[in-house]
This record gives structure tokens, C-alpha cells and sequence, in this order.
């Protein structure tokens, strides 16, 4: 008896599953043709957004909200369903990118002319992470970057830096995103921490011209380590990141990066005052980088060149002087190419550049020569 009870039930579940699907489906068919004699009303724009999510056709439901706000681009509720679906349909993106080389640089020290320089080599390698994903009808963003070197004989200037940064993104319009992260990081240097950090990232996104151009905000407040006689404090910068395509030749990729820079945490820890920098300092800072890149060999290599300028104002005098310290740095820069050289997805480049920091306090003026080659890999 109770078996054939269970089997009752289940046939009326299934029953009225069957009915429930006809009715819906019927309902899809009149909302439909109702739409196709008259596609501008939004009672009907609407319930066939609904009946498209239901039956799982998040296109058709995402073409109803984009005639819907055609119609009524003001209205903060359709755009709030256009961009839930929007994020439903876009793939969950995840990049990963390795690198290891060498580098050799003439003053790594970056000391004056006057002072004995020597030479090194640098083994390093770095990992940045990328991942964006759908959560909740949300978008989630999580960026991370870790590098390392290893001196070959100062081995005082062996570090190692990592920072991660987590948060939503938001739809500002159908071309534009706001993403906004806290995070944290660090530094060791010298086999010892040298500072940990408490941040948030703010990064205003806009698809123009096929290519995305960013304007970020890092808001950061840097704990130093006493043993470098270091001072603690905050670090503004507002960074571009704007590019352009297919200008001279096909392939071709132009950027442009400003910067601007203020900078308070301080320490007395060796060199590398410009590249990669470990001890900031106490200044403001703002300049820009350009660099253009185009494909030679039929697309087999990638030749390119860069120039960056910044000023710098420091918050302290010159040495055995009254005057504040202001520098000049200026960093030409040359690369080559060569993508899946070594294997598939996996890139050998070279690069070189010249440091030079131009200062009114002599004993901050140095110039060094770097060159390196590295096998970069991405996933």
C-alpha cells in the first residue's frame, strides 16, 4: 500500500511538472508573438525577460533589458537586471604568468660617480595572478603579484615582494567598471621583513578605441621596520594605463602611463632607489612613461622601446645644505620578443635600460646600465 502511495505521488509531481512547463511555455509563445506586433512595450519587454531567464536563455532575457533601457536609460532597476544577467553570461576568466631570468646591471647600488661601484648579476622571478568570476550575480576580481631576486655578490640587496587585492566589480555603464579592493603586502630585504602594508585599490576601467583604459587609485599605509631605521606612514599613487592599436602598422600597440606618487614611509636600507623600489622616501613625485611595440619576421618577434621621466620633490635638504633635494630620473628602455620561442605560451624576451637620476644633492645622482633575458610563461 505505501508503495503504491510513493508512486502516486511521484506521478503527480511529474504531472504537474509536465502541466507547469506547457503552461510556461505557452506563456513564452504569447508573450512572444505579442512582442513581435508591438516590440516598444514594457510590460511585455519585461515578462519575457523573466520567461527567457526561467527557461535558461539569459541572451534573449539580456536583448529584452537592452531594448528596455533604450527606451528608459534612466531607469536604475533595468540597468541593475541588464548588468545581473551581463555578469551571468560572462566567463569566469582566470590568468596565471611566470618569469625567471637574469639581469646584469653595472651599479646596482645605484652610488654616485665618486663612489667605488661594482657590478652584478641578479637572478629573478616573479608570478602575477589574475582571476575574475561570477558570484551571486556579482562580479569578483582578485589580483596578486610575488617577485624575488637574488644578488649574485651584494647580497645585502636580495628581496622579495608580494602584494594581493580582492573586491567587486561594478557596471558604470555598458563600456565602463569600477573595481575597488582592499588588500595587503610586504617586503623582505636582506633576509629580514622590511615593511607589511594595509591597502585599497580603486580602478576606474573604459573600453574606448578596442582597448581598455584604466585610471588607479592606491591608497596604502606602509609598517616599516625599526631595524631599518625606517619611518612608517602612507603612500598615495593615482596611475594611467592608456593604450591605442594598430596605428602605424597591423599589430602595433602604443601606451602611455603617468604617475603621480606621494610617499612618506622612509628607511636607510641599500640602493635600488628608483627600480622596483623598496624605501620610497618622504616626496611627491609625478612623470610618465611612454612605449610602443610592433611585430617584425612575419609576426615571429616583437620589437619595442620605451622612455620614462619623473620629478621627484623631497621632503629633505641636501646634503650639508638648507635647500630641499629635488631629482630628474630618466629611464630609456628596449625589448625584443620572441612569443612561444621556447614553447607554447611560453615567451623569450630581452630587455635593457638605462638609469639616470639627475639630483641637486650630488651624492644622489648615479646612472646604471641593466640588461637581462627571461622565459616568461602564461597559464
Amino acid at each position: 500500500m505505501a508503495g503504491g502511495i510513493k508512486s502516486l505521488r511521484l506521478a503527480l509531481t511529474a504531472l504537474f511538472c509536465l502541466v507547469a512547463g506547457a503552461v510556461q511555455a505557452s506563456e513564452y509563445d504569447q508573450v512572444f508573438d505579442q512582442l513581435l506586433f508591438n516590440p516598444t512595450n514594457p510590460t511585455l519587454n519585461i515578462r519575457y525577460a523573466e520567461l527567457s531567464e526561467q527557461r535558461g536563455d539569459l541572451r534573449k532575457a539580456l536583448g529584452a533589458y537592452e531594448r528596455l533601457i533604450a527606451m528608459d536609460p534612466g531607469n536604475k532597476a533595468l540597468r541593475q537586471e541588464y548588468n545581473r544577467i551581463r555578469n551571468r553570461l560572462l566567463p569566469n576568466v582566470t590568468a596565471i604568468t611566470l618569469d625567471l631570468g637574469i639581469d646584469y646591471a653595472t651599479n646596482p647600488e645605484q652610488l654616485p660617480s665618486f663612489f667605488s661601484r661594482d657590478s652584478d648579476y641578479t637572478v629573478n622571478g616573479g608570478i602575477q595572478f589574475f582571476d575574475e568570476r561570477t558570484l551571486h550575480d556579482h562580479r569578483w576580481r582578485t589580483v596578486g603579484f610575488a617577485r624575488g631576486q637574488v644578488q649574485g655578490k651584494i647580497s645585502e640587496l636580495n628581496d622579495a615582494q608580494g602584494s594581493i587585492w580582492t573586491g567587486p566589480v561594478f557596471w558604470l555603464d555598458p563600456k565602463t567598471r569600477l573595481h575597488v579592493a582592499p588588500g595587503t603586502g610586504g617586503a623582505f630585504l636582506d633576509d629580514r621583513w622590511l615593511w607589511y602594508d594595509a591597502l585599497a585599490r580603486v580602478s576606474l576601467e573604459r573600453v574606448m578605441g578596442g582597448a581598455t583604459q584604466t585610471i588607479s587609485t592606491l591608497v596604502d599605509y606602509r609598517e616599516t621596520n625599526d631595524s631599518f631605521d625606517g619611518s612608517s606612514g602612507w603612500l598615495i599613487e593615482v596611475e594611467g594605463n592608456f593604450s591605442t592599436h594598430d596605428q602605424l602598422i597591423g599589430g602595433d600597440a602604443l601606451y602611455l602611463l603617468p604617475r603621480f606618487r606621494y610617499s612618506e614611509p622612509t628607511g636607510s636600507g641599500p640602493g635600488r632607489v628608483f627600480n622596483r623600489p623598496l624605501f620610497l622616501g618622504d616626496f611627491y613625485e609625478y612623470g610618465s612613461r611612454a612605449a610602443y611595440f610592433f611585430p617584425v619576421l612575419n609576426n615571429n618577434a616583437i620589437l619595442g622601446g620605451g622612455f620614462g621621466a619623473y620629478y621627484r620633490d623631497y621632503n629633505q635638504n641636501v646634503a650639508f645644505e638648507s635647500k630641499k633635494r629635488e631629482d630628474w630620473y630618466l629611464e630609456p628602455t628596449a625589448h625584443v620578443i620572441l612569443p612561444s620561442f621556447i614553447g607554447p605560451k611560453t615567451d623569450l624576451r630581452g630587455d635593457y635600460r638605462y638609469e639616470y637620476n639627475d639630483s641637486n644633492d650630488p651624492s644622489e645622482e648615479f646612472e646604471n646600465h641593466v640588461v637581462g633575458a627571461r622565459a616568461v610563461r602564461r597559464f
